[in-house]
């Protein structure tokens, strides 16, 4: 089968290298780099990921949205959420409707406040996928055994993604809620600065998982609050995801938090990121006025927004999560 992959950033690759071990794939990448582009065909290497990593023949790159898109039998769209709509925009008239979508780009695009998954919609009427669950690109790439849900309404859309995705290292668990999907892997990333901001301030495993079960809660009431499916709760996606992303220095979010609770200055904070995507910083400003819209209180989530965008002191997420249980 051939695959379409619209970008080169470090999931999109890793997942790229995942499908190159099903033989009966051929993988053809898109980037805007042209530079990028033409330093692969020479040396079929991505200098700024996985060092010096031989990327496999059937893995090729380009420039071109036609070399992508043309008799491709699934595309992934895993391109940075502030470039999806305009990539959507511009392959809507070269992209086959019946040709399955999975979108593997986390977050909310801040202009509409949409999920991934309206963007889309917005502009493509194609059968259209999402893929969540507990996974770092470094152990996608590095063939590790993981899992992933892959949340559609189209059975022919979930068919292909398994079908590619066979005899890999990436396992995949069905789900009907894609609305479900999308919520959690917005919000994990934001839980899991408030995770690195309990580690920054220097608190340990009991205080972390007492923070963890209170956010557990929260989740469900974010899920139950927009009609979405409770079998999120306790998917890949869902609790699998949340766990993995709250408790490791893979995590770039969980990273930032941690630097928060060590009481970093403005200068150091705005160092990081602009050196790191931290998706949980654009997702919290983006989904903080819905919530507020919706009358949806989280008093945790409330917290590291005042935290990061307030200048409320960190151990104010202390303070929170014992005001619950009192």
């Amino acid at each position: 089968m051939k695959i379409g992959i619209i970008g080169t950033g470090v999931f999109s690759t890793s997942l790229a290298l995942a499908l190159a071990n099903n033989k009966n794939n051929q993988i053809v990448m898109w980037s805007e780099n042209e530079n990028l582009v033409t330093e692969y065909k020479k040396t079929a290497k991505i200098p700024t990921l996985f060092q010096d990593k031989m990327f496999p023949k059937s893995i090729k790159i380009t420039a071109s949205y036609e070399d992508v898109l043309q008799n491709a039998n699934l595309v992934l769209l895993v391109t940075g959420v502030t470039y999806l709509d305009n990539v959507c925009k511009d392959i809507a008239p070269l992209i086959e409707k019946n040709i399955p979508i999975c979108i593997g780009t986390k977050g909310i695009v801040e202009e509409g406040n949409l999920f991934v998954h309206e963007v889309v919609r917005k502009y493509l009427k194609n059968p259209i996928g999402i893929l969540g669950g507990p996974t770092f690109a470094l152990d996608v790439a590095n063939l590790e055994p993981v899992a992933l849900n892959i949340a559609s309404h189209n059975k022919m859309c979930i068919k292909v993604v398994k079908e590619v995705f066979f005899k890999t290292n990436v396992f995949l668990q069905p789900i009907s809620d894609i609305l479900g999907v999308a919520l959690c892997g917005c919000v994990k990333n934001i839980y899991a600065i408030g995770a690195g901001i309990i580690a920054g301030l220097g608190y340990k495993e009991s205080t972390f998982t007492f923070y963890l079960t209170e956010v557990y809660k929260e989740l469900e009431i974010i899920l139950c609050k927009f009609k979405s499916s409770i079998e999120n709760l306790h998917s890949l996606s869902g609790f699998g995801d949340l766990v993995l992303t709250c408790s490791s220095h893979k995590s770039r979010n969980y990273s930032f938090g941690e630097i928060i609770g060590h009481y970093a200055n403005e200068e150091t904070r705005k160092k990081y990121l602009k050196k790191n995507t931290v998706e949980g910083v654009q997702t919290i400003k983006a989904l903080y006025p819905i919530l507020k819209k919706k009358r949806i209180n989280l008093p945790i989530l409330n917290c590291i927004y005042q935290i990061v965008f307030e200048n409320l002191i960190p151990e104010s997420l202390i303070t929170t999560i014992t005001k619950k249980e009192n």
